[in-house]
């Protein structure tokens, strides 16, 4: 016990004990490694925001084609997503030199940004050829964000070990990350006009640019120095003698603190697109007023969850990360009630400020507490093979544009939604808020539960796991 104390000192008064408190890299890695938040997010929003009311109002696209589309491309994400991540834990002629993650990271992020604009470039409008025009487009866009997604994160619990360093770089791709969805919500109604459909490439075309400069400044943050890159050859090569990814899928479903956190993440996510996707028909038809409107709320959404991060990184580290996701979660289910009723702008802005404060705690803590995920089935096995099991993370992650699809389609049926009449019914419009608060709010008491009473990472057992991480050179 003596020893453990010598080699867990607390970082401050007051603060939980960490196991590694020292930050092997420069501020500038963080940033730079941070900036996958915006990337992510930034193409993920601009996808969320757009594709569905692009296809329902502009191609004029059947919505329940729009939402069959979408359960196909689920299905895809079945089998892709984890393909990828076992495709990058796999040695390649490249791993000795260049790394594990750094090779793909450039292919994939550079392909996924190119592939955003073939999704607007609808060549024949025709309800059959716009549904296959759709579903391929999305999967081979969907493939390339796998690939990218699946070698960003699965660099982080290996490359950033302590809690310390791993809380500092969440903050950074926190805050990253919201400037994405801010900038997915900014940017693109800049280049649009309703009713143009040209106006959707061309803001397409500027997406793939900003996409393409981010990826050109994360580099140094990717980057594999020596002894990750020799440590990934040895580890590569010791799994390639035994598991197939049959058997890695086998032993992750039965990890109870993995499956719970997939859970809280789906949650995280659904929440996210759903709203981003209703903001457009909450502008539209519920308020009534101008797209410009959306940038307000975009901006009242980025102040709530920035203002917060300070807090939540606090927080994670004094309390750990099991607590505050439950304390996150619990908040943004209260949060969300008001936006089934309100119908002004102001309402909706307060409302919206709130909602990112409470989103920035499972945002912020959700980086580290996959490594702390992680760090447990490295444990177990002996093995690192975060790339596999980042594919599995990232097919639940994109789970969350299917939900939003047959979410939209169901409810826009259900409720005799009418894609461009500028009145709708009242049952209309109620059923944009059971799109953009109630089904988020389901989702986030699911997940408030299951952290609650399966989920058991303490901080005294992630202490331990780090221990076990040394004594196992891992």
């Amino acid at each position: 016990m003596s020893n453990f104390k010598r080699e867990f000192k607390g970082e401050e008064k007051g603060n939980r004990m960490d196991s590694s408190p020292r930050i092997n890299y420069s501020t500038k890695i963080h940033i730079s490694y941070g900036l996958g938040g915006f990337f992510d997010n930034f193409l993920t929003a601009a996808f969320t925001i757009r594709i569905i009311g692009f296809y329902e109002d502009e191609i004029l696209l059947p919505i329940l084609l729009v939402g069959i589309a979408f359960f196909f491309y689920g299905i895809w994400n079945m089998f892709n997503d984890p393909f990828a991540g076992f495709l990058s834990d796999r040695n390649t002629k490249f791993t000795k030199r260049w790394g594990r993650r750094f090779p793909w990271f450039i292919i994939s992020g550079i392909l996924c940004a190119i592939s955003y604009i073939f999704i607007f470039t609808v060549p024949n409008t025709e309800t059959l050829s716009a549904f296959f025009w759709l579903l391929i487009t999305i999967c081979i866009f969907d493939f390339m964000f796998s690939l990218w997604m699946t070698n960003w994160l699965a660099l982080f619990p290996d490359k950033f070990r302590s809690d310390k360093e791993r809380t500092k770089v969440g903050g950074f791709s926190t805050v990253f990350g919201q400037l994405g969805i801010a900038f997915a919500m900014l940017v693109p109604p800049l280049f649009i006009t309703y009713g143009k459909i040209e106006s959707y490439i061309i803001s397409a075309i500027i997406v793939v640019l900003i996409g393409v400069f981010i990826i050109l400044l994360m580099i140094p943050g990717m980057h594999e120095d020596k002894d990750l890159r020799d440590r990934a050859l040895l580890v590569v090569k010791e799994r390639n003698k035994s598991d197939s990814i049959f058997q890695i899928l086998k032993f992750a479903i039965k990890q109870k603190n993995f499956i719970v956190y997939l859970i809280t993440y789906l949650a995280q996510l659904v929440l996210m697109v759903l709203m981003l996707g209703s903001v457009y028909y909450l502008v539209r038809y519920t308020l009534r007023m101008p797209a410009e409107v959306e940038m307000i709320i975009s901006a009242a959404f980025l102040v709530g969850s920035l203002i917060s991060v300070p807090l939540w990184v606090w927080l994670g580290r004094k309390l750990g990360n099991r607590k505050v996701y439950l304390i996150g979660t619990s908040l943004v289910v209260v949060i969300l009630m008001p936006l089934l009723f309100v119908s002004d702008i102001i309402a909706v802005v307060i409302s919206t400020i709130l909602v990112g404060i409470g989103i920035g705690a499972l945002w912020t803590l959700m980086y580290p507490c996959f490594s702390d995920v992680i760090d447990e089935i490295v444990v177990k096995t002996g093995k690192r093979q975060e790339g596999i099991y980042t594919g599995i993370r990232t097919f639940f992650g994109r789970l969350s544009i299917v939900v939003q699809a047959i979410s939209i389609a169901v409810v826009h049926e259900i409720t005799s939604f009418i894609p461009g009449a500028e009145i709708q019914t009242d049952l209309a419009l109620w059923g944009i808020r059971v799109i953009l608060a109630l089904i988020p709010m389901i989702f986030y008491i699911v997940a408030f539960f299951f952290m609650w009473k399966v989920y058991d990472l303490t901080p005294e057992k992630v202490q331990k796991i780090q221990v076990q991480l040394k004594e196992l050179n891992l």
